[in-house]
């Protein structure tokens, strides 16, 4: 029997990429929990870009705490609070403290889900966030290897949506896995 030493390391299963991902603000502490994550901690917007700053984020992180961050407008925006949120991808990305700490976002819908998944691929891989922020593809998602998969939910830990909402953001997110590869 041969044994990897990479997992030998690594500690109990985490969750795949959408496996327990989207969550009601209400109950994320709970679905953290599930996976041995302490509750996010809300990071507060600067009242100008609509994102928090980068520095809270960090510090955040830096306390081994997942950190609940709006987006919405670094997403619609191609401007500063785009730009914004792409340091705050790669930031998370690279902030080395491991699952359970990283980036708890608030989005509407399945778009943004996927749109933020494939940022933080973008952003752990040195490749275009910004382009991956616009541009999502869920089957390149779903096709990286278990371990690329869980290293996303590194940088994207949970998501937090509109309690009314949860169900059909699932849903969606479920229906547009290319069939096979449900994660």
């Amino acid at each position: 029997m041969t044994v990897s030493l990479e997992l030998l390391s690594r500690g109990p299963a985490r969750p795949d990429l959408v496996e327990d991902l989207v969550a009601a603000e209400a109950d994320l502490a709970a679905t953290l929990a599930r996976w041995s994550a302490p509750a996010p901690v809300p990071v507060r917007s600067d009242p100008d870009l609509g994102l928090p700053s980068l520095d809270a984020v960090a510090t955040v992180l830096a306390d081994g705490t997942p950190a609940l961050v709006d987006v919405a407008p670094g997403l619609a925006d191609d401007d500063a609070a785009g730009e914004q949120l792409v340091q705050m991808l790669i930031a998370a990305a690279h902030s080395g403290v491991g699952f359970g700490s990283g980036l708890v976002p608030r989005a509407a819908d399945a778009g943004q889900v996927w749109a933020l998944l494939a940022g933080a691929v973008a952003a752990m891989t040195g490749r275009d966030v910004r382009a991956a922020l616009s541009n999502p593809d869920p089957g390149a998602l779903l096709g990286l290897n278990r371990s690329a998969r869980e290293a996303v939910r590194d940088v994207v830990t949970c998501v937090a949506v509109p309690a009314a909402d949860v169900d059909r953001v699932v849903s969606d997110l479920a229906g547009s896995a290319p069939s096979g590869n449900a994660g």
